[in-house]
């Protein structure tokens, strides 16, 4: 037996032996793969303790950032399937990945199981404000007449607002360079400081900035305008026609959970987001509960796989 086949033997024993006993029975782990303060985390901490009440063991999120989330999802690729290590992360870093770099550290279909599609949300591109720019149509000028001097921060290389600011590139024409950062939190901070001009970033990281007057929002990176900024277009009315990524946050576990188990956690997310104050505080950070169900879900990443499939090389990105 190579030393592959008897790592992944053992650890079907260590969770067969898990698994036997009543779950949980011990601390869950949610990771996400990005710094506090972003989309991922408040959808995580949010859930954790609703979860962390109804199981009766703690729940712990653990933020594990690096290498545009690929480090925190790779982990949770690696470990036992046995309820306690789970993924909270974006669409993006599960589709992208395997099409935009050479050495992806995990298959995102085969492995990882998808419990749910947790919320969906759509992205906002803010500019500080004291750059010349204080619209879309501004912003694309400039660009225009400005090559190579316009940059935008996203939560990192290879993630959804990543893949938007490539496809605005590519549909408006313009010049753009690309910054990533750590995390939502960071590159909200960047743009509100003037690190940089523009930044692609979910509702819940960048509403902070626009409400303190230290950014503005120039475009809603969706199908529609959103109640709290009826005055700021969408994405589909300034460019028509432009393809999307797609803007779901999801919990996934490793591969191989079983069937009783996969039902156990599902049931308890859903209920956790489905309690009042979570989603109230969801719609806070202008996130919307979805909790399809696990083949649902596994369904949806199939589909936005093919999406992304045809947009890595139409963008260009590259994570090597």
């Amino acid at each position: 037996m190579s030393v592959k086949a008897s790592f992944a033997a053992g650890l079907l024993l260590v969770a067969s032996a898990a698994i036997a006993q009543p779950y949980p029975f011990k601390p869950i782990r949610i990771i996400s793969p990005y710094a506090p303060g972003g989309s991922t985390d408040i959808v995580a901490r949010l859930v954790a303790p609703k979860m962390s009440n109804s199981l009766g063991q703690p729940v712990v999120v653990e933020n594990r950032a690096g290498a545009g989330g690929t480090i925190g999802a790779a982990a949770v690729a690696h470990a036992v399937p046995d309820g306690y290590t789970l993924l909270i992360t974006s669409s993006a870093i599960l589709s992208s990945i395997v099409f935009s770099s050479r050495n992806a550290a995990y298959d995102p279909l085969k492995d990882f199981t998808a419990i749910t599609a947790a919320v969906t949300q759509p992205g906002i591109m803010l500019v500080n404000t004291a750059f010349v720019a204080g619209s879309f149509e501004e912003l694309i000028k400039y660009g225009k007449m400005n090559p190579g001097k316009l940059s935008y921060g996203t939560t990192g290389v290879g993630s959804s607002f990543h893949f938007m600011g490539e496809i605005v590139k590519l549909a408006a024409g313009v010049s753009m360079v690309h910054v990533p950062y750590k995390g939502g939190a960071q590159a909200a901070q960047a743009v509100a400081a003037g690190e940089v001009p523009v930044a692609l970033l979910s509702n819940n990281s960048g509403m902070a900035a626009v409400r303190t007057g230290r950014a503005r929002a120039v475009a809603i990176l969706g199908e529609k305008r959103v109640a709290e900024l009826p005055n700021v277009p969408a994405i589909a009315e300034a460019l028509p026609g432009v393809e999307r990524p797609a803007d779901w946050l999801g919990f996934y576990g490793p591969a191989g959970m079983n069937a009783s188990l996969l039902a156990r956690v599902h049931a308890e997310i859903v209920k956790a987001l489905n309690a009042p104050d979570v989603i109230k505080g969801l719609s806070a950070g202008g996130m919307e509960v979805f909790g399809n169900m696990p083949e649902e879900f596994a369904a949806l990443m199939k589909r936005d796989l093919e999406l992304y499939r045809r947009m890595v090389p139409l963008v260009g990105i590259q994570l090597d």
